[in-house]
């Protein structure tokens, strides 16, 4: 006849709440260390698709050489008119930036006191294109960037790093509506804040009209006709028009090895693959996820280890009653999982609170999203389950005979 089931407070951790919570804490710790390093990971790449992300359309264009947004390789203004006579598609819209050339000088009210001049990432768009995802900026703000030599700033742009003396500046000095510094030499004045943040190319951004973008960044270089090449093309559809079908009509429509017709997911997932194995990103915070996950396993394990020893008896006592080792091992592994569960629900908790730390104190945007939460819940529990299957070998082992 088989055994009764054996009751888990008899010899697993609940049957001891101090000393659970504290080995909780444990679990709880390296979930907070994997996850911490896997965001950090993850900001950083979504630092640099937060421009693609903020694009209101359902597929974009791009020159196939042009691996990331920093590069220059563009598609010719041609494509954009080509693109409006393909069925399905609503409106199309020319997108400009400028990475390389366009310095903004430091904006204190004082000439005398703009030191220096640093890089920004400059966004050329029709302002009365319902193209770019600003909440922040009002329709009157946009209906102000028709005027030539005013632009709209990034109030999350990379921080002073003496903010003790700086106290809410950015690298480029303050930035308020009505400031007035320069932009590629010529002036420019701010009308209004929004908010993206900074990536590994660019500590800020300045939103202008496509107007100024092609006088004040682009006809020092081509003189001639400023606005041939456009960086991105922002492809709005009809509704209820298939994305797929569109994308493959408008893939055909152009020369091969020309254009890249893209859905918005697909450029971001690009746009990551290329910092991902062109930077350090991945070598270093992944190897600091693995590190977290190690850390776990060795403090699962010598917690599942140590409540064996400590009931050792009472599996022996198991044992020669009738209960299979098969059955002990899920006892053993049900503490596993019971560990899982409390350490990731304290990790995740802390984990959370980091996060906005972290963002209040860098900028950078650490979210915790379901996939994200899933998948950190997914290595907790694989984390426990493989120091159960450890710790379940003292358990094979006992001999009854020894014991007593």
């Amino acid at each position: 006849m088989r055994p009764p089931p054996v009751p888990l407070a008899w010899c697993n951790l609940t049957h001891d709440k101090v000393r659970f919570a504290l080995f909780a804490a444990g679990i709880g710790f390296a979930v907070v260390l994997m996850g911490v390093q896997y965001g950090i990971m993850n900001a950083m790449l979504d630092s640099n698709t937060v421009l693609i992300e903020r694009l209101k359309c359902d597929l974009i264009l791009v020159n196939p050489n042009r691996a990331s947004l920093i590069f220059r390789d563009a598609v010719s203004a041609r494509r954009v008119e080509q693109a409006k006579g393909v069925a399905g598609v609503r409106r199309v819209y020319p997108v400009y930036l400028e990475y390389q050339t366009a310095g903004l000088r430091h904006t204190a009210a004082n000439p005398a006191q703009r030191t220096h001049t640093r890089r920004v990432r400059v966004i050329g768009i029709d302002p009365a294109a319902d193209v770019l995802d600003l909440p922040e900026v009002s329709p009157a703000d946009w209906q102000r960037l028709h005027l030539p030599g005013t632009a709209l700033f990034d109030r999350q742009s990379r921080p002073h790093p003496d903010q003790k003396n700086y106290p809410g500046q950015s690298v480029f000095g303050p930035l308020e509506p009505g400031i007035r510094t320069e932009l590629a030499g010529r002036a420019i004045t701010l009308v209004a804040g929004f908010d993206m943040g900074f990536d590994f190319g660019t500590d800020g951004s300045l939103v202008v009209s496509d107007r100024t973008f092609a006088d004040w960044v682009r006809a020092p270089l081509f003189p001639r006709n400023p606005l041939a090449e456009v960086d991105l093309v922002a492809i709005q559809l009809e509704p209820g028009a298939s994305v797929r079908a569109v994308q493959e009509a408008l893939q055909a429509k152009f020369p091969a090895g020309d254009v890249l017709v893209l859905t918005r997911a697909e450029m971001i997932a690009r746009e990551k693959a290329f910092w991902w194995q062109n930077t350090p990103i991945g070598f270093a915070f992944g190897a600091g996820v693995l590190l977290g996950f190690i850390v776990g396993l060795v403090i699962c394990y010598q917690i599942l280890a140590s409540d064996v020893a400590d009931h050792l008896s009472q599996y022996a006592t198991l044992k020669a009653i009738g209960y299979t080792n098969s059955y002990l091992s899920w006892v053993v592994l049900h503490e596993a999982l019971i560990l899982a569960g409390a350490g990731f629900l304290l990790g995740l908790a802390v984990t959370l609170g980091t996060y906005r730390l972290l963002t209040d104190l860098t900028g950078l945007p650490m979210r915790l999203t379901l996939a994200r939460g899933t998948l950190m819940g997914g290595l907790t529990v694989l984390m426990c389950i493989a120091s159960g299957w450890l710790a379940v070998r003292k358990v094979k082992k006992v001999d009854p005979a020894d014991v007593f």
